[in-house]
């Protein structure tokens, strides 16, 4: 008889703790999932000596003229991107320079998300500083820069960007 209750105790603990670990919102709706993005930057060719950094950024609006190269268009610039790797994963939640804070990341449409580079010695926010060497562009269409979608409460996932530093994309305006 003590032997059936205690197989029936624990049978009851394993019930309960099947039932305390398996119901985290019961009938509830899940919370909104963050928004954002991430993917990956593939390097296809060896990194030049004359590059001291490097950044991904995103542009709000596309860059058409050379006014279009503010900070107020500059929606995200990332930490630097360790030089000489052959790949990198990267996360609008990961920290950043703009935003400042890590965190969701503002739901809307961006224009323009790329691969940036320098060669100058310190940090510069000079258009004639930064160099593209990748861009994100839309399956099949390596014409123009694909436009990043990121609906509300949506994490988008695969902005991958392929970095050939032998054949360049275009420039925006007033580049190199």
């Amino acid at each position: 008889m003590h032997n059936l209750k205690l197989k029936i105790l624990n049978l009851l603990g394993i019930i309960g703790l099947v039932f305390l670990f398996s119901c985290d919102y019961g009938i509830e709706p899940l919370p909104p999932e963050s928004s954002g993005f991430s993917g990956r930057i593939n390097y296809t060719s060896e990194w030049p000596d004359s590059v001291k950094r490097s950044f991904l950024v995103v542009f709000e609006n596309p860059l058409i003229e050379p006014d279009d190269f503010t900070i107020n268009n500059l929606k995200y610039l990332s930490r630097e991107i360790p030089l000489g790797v052959q790949s990198h994963n990267f996360s609008s939640l990961d920290s950043a320079y703009i935003p400042p804070d890590p965190g969701p990341f503002p739901s809307g449409s961006y224009a323009f998300v790329a691969l940036v580079q320098q060669s100058t010695e310190n940090l510069s926010f000079a258009r004639k500083d930064w160099f593209v060497s990748g861009v994100y562009y839309e399956i099949g269409d390596t014409t123009k820069p694909g436009t990043m979608v990121i609906p509300e409460s949506t994490f988008i996932r695969n902005i991958n960007i392929k970095v050939d530093f032998n054949n360049p994309p275009p420039q925006p305006p007033t580049g190199n």
